[in-house]
């Protein structure tokens, strides 16, 4: 028997079968089907509930698989509107913070009436988490001059080294290369607060130069001098952290934690001295 002849039987088979259980469905729901219909409906129901339940749970299969789909479409769009959210809390989060930033600055311009001060932002720094030395977006043209003070609503930050015209160098206070003429808040005392290699990386000064018999104590307020003529009088600088004595014992020094977060510079304010 050829191939095509195979198939046509299989093909005519399938369709009695289908016609008989058509037959037998309608027997089994026609009151009116004589006995030997309802015997047949009887006997091939419950083949006929099988075909249909397997019919149904195809079909339930196909609409499940329509279903992830659609779970996975709208899964993909929930996380990108969570993603959209998540970057505009971040945004809102760095306004807030700059926000502050510019309002301490313009509280500590209000509060230092007597100095002429202009508002800058931080725009180079060399590598690394520490800002030694760093770029300022004013220059000649907004009147700043090499040696003019820079400080923050925070502290003392350094002063001005090179100045472009729309651009200047600053030397921060941590610099090894750095030296601020300060007095000790509560002893009156004059000392010089220097940076240093390996204290700058922590963010903390030197305090050397101390007067013979001044008692320093962890926690007393150092601010500058004002001696100088560089650094206005009064501006802080930070607090002793830790007394120490020289490798002779004969004078001592003290590690200044600064005021300012050499991490983390973003504004600053210039001291225009009008040389």
């Amino acid at each position: 028997m050829g191939k095509h002849r195979k198939l046509n039987l299989i093909l005519l088979v399938l369709t009695v079968i289908i016609f008989i259980m058509m037959g037998v469905s309608f027997a089994a729901n026609n009151s009116s089907v004589s006995t030997p219909g309802s015997i047949l409906g009887t006997v091939f129901r419950p083949a006929w509930q099988f075909f249909s339940y397997v019919g149904n749970g195809v079909g339930g299969f196909f609409d499940y698989l329509g279903d992830m789909r659609n779970f996975q479409s709208e899964n993909l769009e929930l996380k990108d509107q969570v993603a959209a959210l998540s970057e505009q809390v971040r945004e809102m989060d760095g306004y807030k913070q700059e926000n502050e930033r510019l309002r301490r600055l313009l509280e500590l311009s209000s509060r230092e009436e007597g100095l002429d001060m202009v508002g800058c932002e931080v725009i180079a720094k060399d590598p690394g988490n520490w800002f030694y030395t760093f770029t300022i977006d004013k220059g000649s043209h907004a009147g700043l001059a090499i040696d003019d003070a820079v400080i923050s609503d925070r502290g003392l930050v350094g002063r001005i080294t090179e100045v472009g015209p729309n651009w200047s160098k600053v030397l921060t206070i941590i610099d090894a290369d750095s030296s601020v003429g300060a007095l000790v808040n509560r002893t009156q005392s004059f000392a010089i607060v220097d940076g240093d290699l390996t204290l700058g990386d922590h963010g903390q000064c030197q305090l050397n130069h101390i007067a013979a018999g001044n008692s320093l104590v962890p926690g007393d307020t150092i601010v500058t001098s004002g001696l100088g003529g560089i650094y206005p009088e009064g501006i802080l600088i930070g607090t002793v952290l830790e007394v120490k004595s020289d490798s002779l014992g004969y004078s001592q020094y003290a590690v200044v934690d600064t005021a300012v977060d050499f991490e983390r510079i973003r504004e600053v304010m210039v001291v225009r001295n009008g040389r």
